[in-house]
């Protein structure tokens, strides 16, 4: 049988009416029956071996038996081992003086051993009630299900107690109990019950016994009491997390409606307008025209990205974003994305300095385009317009660190961890899903790096990433990178 995280400490219960009879009466006839011998121990010896006899008495049964065992150690010494013998008389003074010294040193001894043994116990009561307490809070806090710790303090308890079986029921799981022989005979019930209110009950069965002595119930109501009142932390916990993660989700639907509602009506606003004109309007000149359709283009390629945003959060949830590795050079990466994105920049002076010894890395080549796309459009969107924006890559036989240094406002420090989460924009008031640098921050993750933000030392904020060369991410890292999207 497992009993809970194996553990297994005695509960040294007080002893019964005959055990405590017994300890009383046993020691001092044992050592009376050295009287029997015609040639027994001197007085002495005879009056050492009766403390002796008393120790034990207290030791086993408690005061009472260590006064009892005192007081016929007392009468004993007297009529069997003090001139004149069997009789209670003692003709030398010296005697008397000596046997009420006996009586004496034999009841205080017996009396201080015994509330040693009673302090001992209330010590291992303690113990015993905050080990036990201490598993069920940490196995409550890790995670576990309610119903297997329960199992699992049942266990425990059987196992202290010596318990023929034990069920745990509450309000809010399924009765639990551990692996035992079949309960027979009536049990004994302990309410749970935290804040005046009853949130289920523990029933007892203790076998052979009989019954649980008082010291022992005292214990196990104890454990009860905090018992509930861990489990009414425990659900007023999980009542408050799934009310929080009720109202984080409707911050999330509210974000993404409206930043998606935005981003997506804008550019179709724009393409209607354009395409309108084009019908319905005069004659248009070649310039006009060309103009309009590249308003579409562009318009038609803003919602493209929005779009693919959208997928690529479902993609990482779902852990189906993948990255195909080839070798590549991280320049020709960073060229290829910002000739794509000149029309964007709306003559925005970029600077691309890359270092020589910025070596060729294993990356999904689209993947980390979108990174870059991400962190050169979240340069443009929120730093004023014609602010330069510089691109920096540098590197090492270990890998390559790329910066997008930028000129705007920066990211307060208590806004860095928040703003890699999905839906999240910063405090800045620009419209947008708040997705780009949640999907840029998995995409690296997923390719092994790491990406943050940190201020530009000309003013604004530097976004970095690092990936390292030829190494495949490991399995914790391509879920960290699909948690990140999932928080």
């Amino acid at each position: 049988m497992v009993s809970m995280d194996n553990f297994r400490v005695p509960w040294n219960a007080p002893p019964r009416v005959s055990r405590r009879v017994v300890a009383g009466l046993a020691a001092p006839a044992a050592v009376t029956l050295l009287a029997i011998p015609e040639q027994h121990p001197s007085p002495p010896v005879i009056a050492v071996l009766f403390v002796l006899a008393v120790v034990i008495a207290a030791r086993v049964g408690g005061a009472v038996p260590g006064v009892v065992a005192s007081l016929l150690s007392f009468l004993s010494l007297n009529f069997f081992f003090t001139p004149p013998f069997h009789t209670f008389w003692v003709a030398a003074p010296e005697d008397l003086v000596a046997l009420f010294a006996f009586l004496v040193t034999s009841v205080i001894v017996g009396l201080l051993l015994s509330s040693a043994v009673k302090a001992k116990s209330r010590a291992e009561r303690r113990e015993l009630e905050a080990r036990l307490l201490n598993r069920l809070a940490t196995r409550l806090l890790s995670g576990e299900s309610p119903e297997k710790v329960l199992t699992g303090f049942a266990e425990g308890l059987c196992d202290v107690f010596d318990l023929s079986h034990c069920e745990i029921s509450t309000t809010f799981t399924t009765k639990t109990e551990p692996a035992r022989a079949e309960a027979s005979g009536r049990p004994e019930r302990v309410r749970l019950s935290a804040r005046g209110r009853d949130i289920g009950e523990m029933r007892i069965w203790v076998g052979a016994r009989g019954r649980l002595s008082a010291d022992e119930q005292s214990v196990i109501e104890s454990l009860a009491t905090q018992l509930a009142l861990a489990l009414e932390g425990m659900r007023l916990s999980v009542e408050m997390r799934r009310v929080e993660l009720e109202a984080h989700t409707s911050r999330l639907k509210a974000a993404l409606f409206s930043g998606v509602t935005h981003d997506v009506k804008t550019p179709l606003g724009a393409i209607m307008a354009a395409v309108t004109s084009l019908i319905e309007g005069p004659g248009f000149s070649e310039g006009q025209r060309r103009e309009h359709l590249d308003t579409i283009r562009q318009e038609a390629e803003r919602l493209h990205r929005v779009v693919n945003n959208l997928l690529d959060v479902a993609r990482l949830r779902a852990g189906a974003l993948v990255a195909t590795r080839v070798p590549s050079a991280i320049d020709e990466v960073m060229e290829s994305t910002l000739n794509r994105l000149r029309p964007l920049l709306g003559g925005r002076e970029v600077d691309i300095r890359v270092g020589d010894e910025a070596p060729e890395v294993s990356i999904d080549v689209v993947q980390i385009d979108q990174v870059l796309t991400n962190l050169i459009e979240n340069a443009i969107k929120f730093t004023p317009p014609r602010s330069p924006v510089s691109l920096v890559a540098v590197g090492n036989a270990d890998g390559v660190r790329v910066t997008v240094f930028d000129r705007g406002p920066g990211i307060p420090k208590e806004d860095r961890g928040r703003i890699f989460e999905p839906f999240e924009r910063g405090r800045v008031s620009v419209s947008g899903t708040g997705l780009g640098l949640a999907i840029s921050n998995a995409i690296v993750v997923g390719h092994g790096g790491r990406m943050w933000v940190s201020d530009n030392p000309l003013g604004g904020a530097a976004f970095t990433f690092e990936l390292p060369c030829g190494v495949e991410p490991s399995s914790q890292e391509v879920s960290d990178a699909g948690e990140s999207a999932r928080r």
